[in-house]
Order: C-alpha cells, then sequence, then structure tokens
C-alpha cells in the first residue's frame, strides 16, 4: 500500500530530510556490509546523496532538442493526470548520455526516477568530472543542479580516494545499478516523489584493490520536479536495503570481472 512519507527501514540511515524550500548541505555516505569470505569488514558504497529545495523557477530556455536520436517509449494505462487511460507515447531523447523528454505522467516520472539514479551510477559518473557536469545539467532543476554538482564532486574525490583510484587507474573502477523495483509515493502535475529498489556493483579490479568488487543494496527516494517542460531532479534521500540473503556462492576473481566488466554493456535505461 503506498504511503506518503515511508518510515526509516530498521538498520538503515535516512539522509537528508524534508523539503524546506532551500537547498540544504548533505554529505556523501557509506554502510558496512560483510563481504563473502569475511576478508573484509566494510563495504564502501556510494550513494553520494543530495538534499535539494523544490525549484519554483525555470532555466532561460530548455536544451533538450541538442541532441538527436529520440527513442519512442510507451507510457501504459495514464492520462496527463496519473490516473487511467490510453496509453501515451513519448520520444525520448538521449542528452549528454541521459534519456530525457518525459511523459507528463505519473509513469513519466517513475521512468525518469528510474534513469536518472542510473545515470549517477555510472563508472564515469564517478571518474569524468566532465561528464559528471554534463549528466547533473541534463537531469536537475536549475535551482538544483549547482548544488548537486558541488555535493557530487566532494563524493566521488572521497570514494574514488578510499578506493585508491587515481586519474591513472580510472579504468579499473567497476560501478554498475539496475532497478529491482519502483513506488510512486506522492504525484501531482508539478511534483512527484518516486521510491527506487536498486542494486548495484562497486569495487576495483586492481590486483591490490582495498575493496574488490562488491554488492550492493540501496533504496533511493527521488523528488522530481516538473519544469521546461520535463521532469527533472530536484532531490535524493537513500536507505540501504532491502538486502537478500547471500547466495553463499564464491565471489568471482578480480580476472572474471576484468573481462566482464569490459565485454558486458551497462544495464539499459527504461524506455
Amino acid at each position: 500500500m503506498a504511503r506518503s512519507t515511508p518510515p526509516p527501514r530498521r538498520g538503515t540511515k535516512m539522509l537528508g530530510g524534508a523539503d524546506s524550500g532551500s537547498v540544504q548541505e548533505n554529505k556523501p555516505w557509506w554502510r558496512g556490509a560483510a563481504i563473502a569470505g569475511g576478508l573484509f569488514a566494510a563495504l564502501l558504497i556510494l550513494a553520494t546523496v543530495v538534499n535539494l529545495s523544490r525549484d519554483g523557477g525555470s532555466s532561460g530556455s530548455s536544451n533538450r532538442d541538442a541532441t538527436p536520436g529520440a527513442t519512442q517509449s510507451t507510457v501504459p494505462g495514464q492520462n496527463a493526470d496519473g490516473t487511467g487511460g490510453n496509453p501515451q507515447t513519448v520520444a525520448l531523447k538521449v542528452l549528454d548520455g541521459v534519456p530525457v523528454g518525459y511523459a507528463h505522467t505519473q509513469a513519466g516520472a517513475v521512468e525518469a526516477a528510474v534513469n536518472y539514479q542510473i545515470a549517477r551510477s555510472s563508472a564515469k559518473y564517478f571518474t569524468d568530472t566532465a561528464i559528471r557536469h554534463k549528466t547533473i545539467a541534463a537531469m536537475a532543476t536549475s535551482g538544483a543542479r549547482a548544488q548537486l554538482i558541488a555535493n557530487d564532486d566532494a563524493g566521488m574525490k572521497q570514494v574514488l580516494a578510499s578506493l585508491g583510484i587515481s586519474g591513472a587507474g580510472a579504468d579499473t573502477l567497476v560501478a554498475r545499478a539496475a532497478a529491482m523495483g519502483t513506488k510512486a509515493d506522492s504525484y501531482t502535475d508539478q511534483v512527484a516523489t518516486v521510491e527506487v529498489w536498486m542494486a548495484g556493483l562497486i569495487g576495483t579490479t586492481s590486483n591490490n584493490a582495498p575493496l574488490p568488487v562488491s554488492s550492493s543494496w540501496t533504496t533511493y527516494t527521488l523528488t522530481l520536479q516538473w519544469q521546461d517542460g520535463d521532469w527533472k531532479l530536484a532531490s535524493v534521500n537513500s536507505v540501504n536495503g532491502p538486502t537478500p540473503v547471500s547466495t553463499g556462492s564464491d565471489p568471482s576473481s578480480v580476472d572474471d570481472f576484468r573481462t566482464l566488466n569490459g565485454e558486458f554493456d551497462a544495464p539499459p535505461y527504461v524506455g
């Protein structure tokens, strides 16, 4: 059953807080988890979470049309107010690697939330400052961009330092995520709040890595605002889990992850 304000889960930490109408500072966070074999006591996981205000303004003009290559996305059973109705088809465009141009419906907001969190979970988002800034510019509200850039830049720097990754070793990072489930907590035609349960991988394929490639389970709560004819990211909160029981199987080798990370594409975007 949907709830307007999900309670914190046991053993997890709610980051940020309710929207207060002004941009608030938030710090990157990490959580501990056991790794198979008991070789490591702490698992470093990215969730550079930003608590940003809902921006009531608008940027000067939308630049979503700057990148060609639209893909058709059918949003089933949704009218403009998010209620049931005939399917609505929109043409998603890719702007600086991020799908944009979502339907003005609840389903469109959910689709945007999933894609934006996947975009924030890629290895290049961690390691390449220019790509990270372009990604944020494509998906965030005009009022949230500057704080999101500042927070994520600082968070990524700390994560990479903890992993022992410098510029020369950026290609050894494995960072991937895929959505396990979604839930729309609230929806109006101007603001939507969506929970996305994500499974992820993070670590490095260096033989001397302080952290091998390890799994993470996180639920993100994204607040989206309708701005410039699209759903844009205004804030992100997160909690750990739900985390399944380990299968007990032996972890793959560093060489296996190095090979597979180069051979397998990242999980696809929604739509």
